[in-house]
């Protein structure tokens, strides 16, 4: 699974903002990701995901579980259909790889 850091202009604070594309299921998928900030300007701890495929797009929130460790879809309004748990296991993968 390859990705492509978006970049902001120069002596601005970039938070992390990417796209992937990969198969799960013989399911082409596009994504966008980026960090949630807040109106305040901070850091949530989340990230804003843009899911698209021949099934439709999603928006939705990837939101960390009480033991840090797992992602799971949160429960905005916004998000149509339930995405499954692989889906945002991949998406977690490529969050871990562009963090490190």
């Amino acid at each position: 699974m390859d990705f492509q850091l978006i970049t902001g202009g120069p002596d601005i604070t970039d938070h992390l903002a990417f796209t992937t594309t990969f198969t799960h299921n013989n399911v082409f998928y596009k994504a966008a990701l980026a960090e949630t900030i807040s109106w305040e300007g901070h850091l949530t701890g989340t990230y804003d995901v843009l899911l698209q495929s021949g099934k439709g797009t999603q928006r939705l929130t990837l939101v960390k579980d009480r033991d840090g460790e797992h992602w799971r879809a949160g429960d905005e309004i916004e998000q149509i259909g339930i995405i499954s748990q692989e889906v945002v296991d991949l998406l977690a993968a490529v969050i871990k790889e562009v963090r490190s």
